[in-house]
């Protein structure tokens, strides 16, 4: 994921409108939260976002609504998503982000008037590429606003778990009013202690400035648990259907086998007369399910391959064609149909020779 969860807990705390009716008031609320947590025992880092990954974000931008500085400015429209996102200086710290090049936002950084940015570094690579980003200047277009850029931080999973990352922009929420305007932010407290042991401390420090604000705590592990859902379920359904064909083909291939040995009751007969041994009588039908294994596995791999594109949208960290997998599924069918030829091959290896010429 590019961020660590274990540890983790976010918390989501409504205002009410009425009471902060002003971005001051907010941020007030929000900067006296931030100072209560940081002082309590075993706290590593307390940040606020307008969104946590993996799961999405609130707010991104065309590529073309940015323009660094001495560079020609993209078409308009064109380019893609940027992910991006406002934070306070302890969000890399907190998701265990590493800075790569330049430095973190920093408290002395939040009281100053310049505008500062962290670009994720495939951001930093595609805007200014073959540079070092630091001390580099980008212009968002809508407002003229020029931001400096004092750093790059390591890629996260920013677009859910399965699809491709987007180029991200980490810009910092100052002390100042209009950088807390909308949307509410996310508290992310990092912690020594299990995240679940610190909600109540979280609370509480809320309680203590306004106890009537309602506070919802959830760990980052069951925020990525509710993302794998829908993989799992399908993962799940998928499965039962390959068990359900295992299972069909492994019964349909014991039939046939089964059907094949009582056809050739008296031939097994005969040769067991004429000196065949109960290996040779083996290897007689077993060799019948092997050419039937061997058909059926270089058509199955032969329609395995054929439908990876179809698939390719519910594989995770899996190559379409990855040679480990089609091995090891290979191997896996070839010693259940081998299991299920073997045991009909079983009992025509122990008739016995006189029951055998006298079968009709």
């Amino acid at each position: 994921l590019g961020i660590e969860t274990q540890g983790v807990l976010t918390a989501r705390i409504a205002l009410p409108g009425f009471r902060y009716d002003t971005a001051q008031k907010k941020m007030e609320f929000y900067l006296q939260a931030e100072a209560a947590l940081k002082r309590l025992p075993g706290i590593r880092a307390v940040s606020f976002s307008d969104s946590v990954p993996p799961g999405g974000w609130n707010s991104g931008f065309r590529y073309s609504d940015l323009a660094a500085g001495g560079k020609p400015h993209p078409a308009q429209g064109t380019g893609g998503s940027v992910v991006s996102r406002v934070v306070t200086p302890d969000y890399f710290r907190a998701l265990n982000i590493p800075i790569v090049r330049g430095r973190n936002f920093t408290d002395e950084d939040r009281r100053a008037s310049e505008h500062l940015v962290v670009l994720s570094r495939l951001m930093a690579a595609r805007i200014f590429p073959a540079e070092d980003p630091v001390g580099k200047r980008i212009q968002r277009i809508r407002d003229g606003t020029w931001f400096t850029v004092v750093g790059a931080a390591e890629n996260v999973k920013n677009n859910g778990l399965t699809e491709q990352d987007e180029p991200e922009i980490y810009f910092l929420r100052r002390s100042a009013a209009e950088d807390w305007v909308a949307p509410a932010p996310v508290m992310i407290v990092d912690a020594v202690l299990p995240p679940r042991a610190v909600a109540p401390w979280v609370r509480s420090q809320i309680a203590g400035i306004d106890p009537t604000v309602p506070v919802e705590t959830e760990t980052l592990v069951q925020s990525v648990s509710k993302l794998a859902d829908r993989p799992r379920f399908e993962t799940a359904l998928l499965g039962f259907f390959a068990f359900c064909g295992l299972l069909m083909a492994v019964i349909g291939l014991y039939g046939v086998i089964s059907f094949v040995a009582a056809q050739r009751t008296q031939e097994i007969g005969v040769r067991m007369a004429l000196g065949a041994t109960r290996l040779d009588i083996l290897r007689l039908i077993a060799g019948e399910g092997v050419r039937l294994i061997v058909l059926g596995g270089v058509v199955g791999l032969a329609a395995a391959l054929a439908a990876t594109q179809l698939l390719k949208s519910l594989l995770f960290n899996v190559a379409p064609h990855d040679p480990a997998s089609f091995a090891g599924v290979s191997l896996l069918l070839g010693l259940v149909a081998l299991a299920a030829t073997l045991v009909p091959a079983r009992a025509a290896m122990k008739v016995e020779p006189v029951a055998a010429l006298r079968y009709e």
